[in-house]
């Protein structure tokens, strides 16, 4: 392998397919993924507090790493802003970011439903209780990482985040990637990521194209945090053998899985939409501004207001 040229990360955001994107970017030849997808090591700047020392983050990458780029994807990363984008900057070789960004009314209803699989909160809270909750807190409240769970709405707000990464790290170290484009053609946009990250787009196995992490509701609650838990602990082992993870993934769908659809009343979902015209307009502007192309789902909006 050649010198390392860059360390990429897939800093946002949650629900919109990053982990998919992660593990296929893995199959790479030129990649090292990380021996956890989210090592959440930057996070501490996010919340203001110092990072761990540098051996840490090397602790992620096994000691004879030679590959020309290593890659973790800890997707809440990207509301820490220039925060974060800042300590990339100066602990990270030539730190290349990935923000994958979805419509955000889906993107907060796919992770309102998470956060109730997660076993976060109870199965038959509403979204309307839910929402009602989020908005009672303040900014102030975000600054606690337990407060995360209630980010469904303040999470589609890019807008906020994006300027503090386009400012830090550049447009030409930043790539939005269309959460729309990743699940309709995976395929094309692993070879441009690669490309960006001026790799052989050609070299990816066959079997790169992977769907993970999707919700998938559960029967038994009892079952659930015992798998929860079952997976977190055996992340570094589960990763080196993804074969062996989707086997029992699979196996563990069909023991205690279900289907899940939230129930999200049609008002609530035109509350949502009314809510985000403010935000997407800003993104709109935003976007344009840095010669980005904007995400299908924000072709139409004006950038105005």
């Amino acid at each position: 392998m050649a010198e390392r040229r860059a360390d990429a990360v897939v800093a946002g955001v949650n629900k919109a397919g990053t982990t998919s994107l992660f593990v296929s970017l893995s199959t790479h030849p030129a990649i090292q993924p990380s021996s956890i997808k989210e090592t959440r090591y930057f996070l501490p700047a996010r919340y203001g507090h110092p990072l761990d020392p540098p051996s840490v983050w090397e602790g992620y990458f096994p000691a004879t790493d030679r590959a020309p780029v290593r890659l973790e994807g800890t997707p809440s990363y990207f509301y820490g802003g220039a925060r974060v984008a800042t300590a990339m900057a100066q602990r990270l070789t030539n730190p290349h970011v990935m923000l994958v960004l979805r419509e955000p009314v889906a993107r907060a209803i796919s992770f309102f439903t998470y956060q109730k699989v997660r076993l976060r909160f109870p199965a038959d809270l509403s979204i309307e209780q839910y929402l009602a909750a989020a908005d009672a807190l303040g900014p102030n409240d975000f600054l606690d990482p337990e407060n995360e769970k209630y980010m469904a709405f303040r999470g589609g707000c890019y807008a906020d985040y994006l300027p503090g990464w386009l400012e830090t790290l550049g447009t030409e170290r930043v790539r939005v990637i269309d959460f729309a484009r990743l699940v309709r053609d995976q395929s094309a946009v692993l070879r441009a990521t690669a490309e960006w990250l001026d790799l052989d787009p050609a070299a990816f196995s066959p079997d790169a194209l992977q769907s993970e992490n999707r919700t998938t509701g559960y029967k038994h609650a009892t079952f659930q945090r015992l798998a929860l838990a079952g997976n977190d602990r055996l992340e570094r082992v589960l990763r080196r053998h993804p074969d062996v993870k989707r086997r029992l993934r699979g196996y563990y769908y069909r023991l205690n899985g279900r289907p899940t659809r939230e129930a999200v009343p049609a008002a609530v979902r035109a509350k949502l939409v009314a809510r985000y015209e403010e935000p997407n307009a800003r993104l709109a502007r935003e976007l344009d501004a840095a010669g980005i192309v904007r995400p299908e789902w924000l072709a139409d909006q004006t950038g105005s207001g």
